[in-house]
C-alpha cells in the first residue's frame, strides 16, 4: 500500500509547496534535529502544541501516534525519491549537485526543497511529511512537517508544523 499512496503524497506536497523552476533534491533529507545532535521532534511536543494551537492547527487535530511512529521509522536511512516522483515543475538533483549550486554565484538565488518520506496511518487515511528549504543567498531557510489527509483518492495538505523559519 505504501509504494500505492507515496507518489501521491509527494505530488500533493510538491503542488503545495515547490514553484516553478526550483530544485528538489533527490534522496530523502533526515529528520529535522532542533538541536543538531540527532534528536527529532517528540510525539509529545507535537501533541501538545496541536493541542495548545487548536485553532491553528485544527485540520490535524486528529493526528494518530501511529502516523508520527510510521514516519520516524521510515526514516532511518535515505531512500532514493526518484522513482516515486514525476513532475515536470522542478529539477531533481543530487546531494552533490546541490553543494556545486549552492556554492555557485549563479545559483545564490536558486530554491533547494529536501523531503523526508512520509509516515502513514495504518488505513492510509492521513500522512505526515517534512519539507525543509534553502535559499543561498538568504531567505527562505524554513523547515515544516506537513499534515495530510486522503479523500477518496486523492491527497491533500491540511496543515502544517513550523519547525524553523529564518
Amino acid at each position: 500500500m505504501r509504494s500505492q499512496h507515496e507518489p501521491q503524497v509527494y505530488s500533493a506536497v510538491i503542488q503545495n509547496s515547490v514553484t516553478d523552476g526550483e530544485y528538489l533534491i533527490e534522496s530523502s533529507s533526515k529528520i529535522f534535529s532542533p538541536t543538531g545532535m540527532g534528536e527529532v521532534i517528540s510525539w509529545d511536543e507535537i501533541s501538545a502544541k496541536i493541542s495548545a494551537y487548536r485553532e491553528f492547527y485544527a485540520d490535524c487535530s486528529n493526528l494518530q501516534k501511529e502516523t508520527y511512529e510510521d514516519w520516524i521509522l521510515i526514516n532511518d536511512r535515505s531512500y532514493l525519491l526518484t522513482p516515486a516522483i514525476a513532475n515536470p515543475q522542478f529539477t531533481l538533483i543530487s546531494s552533490q549537485q546541490c553543494n556545486q549550486l549552492c556554492n555557485h554565484h549563479d545559483y545564490r538565488w536558486s530554491i533547494f526543497h529536501w523531503l523526508t518520506r512520509p509516515g502513514f496511518s495504518q488505513d492510509f487515511s492521513q500522512a505526515m511529511i517534512q519539507i525543509t528549504v534553502h535559499c543561498p543567498a538568504g531567505p527562505p531557510q524554513y523547515g515544516s512537517i506537513l499534515y495530510l489527509e486522503r479523500t477518496t483518492e486523492k491527497w491533500e495538505v491540511k496543515s502544517s508544523y513550523g519547525l524553523y523559519n529564518q
